[in-house]
């Protein structure tokens, strides 16, 4: 097998420590992210999505915390009642959902 690599930038014996430039992404979904400059000139940009999405999750986090919480605090008072008709519905509609996807 050959490879052709006619005119690839860093392909040159004397441009070996050399990387392709990528230009910077821009657009309305982006977020603000973080940008470290090599002592090559060569550049990495992390997006801010990484934070954004462990932000969302230690909200989603607190507010299950919050609502187990008061699931507990009902139990242990003896108010907490089960709607069974809610929770067979429910459970066989995961059930046949999860049949029809392949997921087990």
């Amino acid at each position: 097998m050959k490879i052709h690599n006619d005119g690839l930038q860093g392909t040159n014996r004397l441009e070996t420590g050399k990387t392709q430039a990528t230009p910077p992404t821009t657009g309305a979904g982006n977020l603000k992210g973080q940008t470290v400059s090599g002592h090559d000139g060569d550049t990495v940009q992390i997006s801010g999505i990484s934070q954004h999405l462990a932000e969302a999750n230690a909200l989603d986090e607190k507010q299950r915390e919050n609502r187990v919480a008061a699931l507990a605090a009902q139990y242990s008072k003896g108010q907490y009642q089960v709607n069974a008709a809610a929770l067979s519905q429910k459970l066989v509609s995961n059930s046949i959902g999860a049949g029809e996807s392949g997921v087990k």
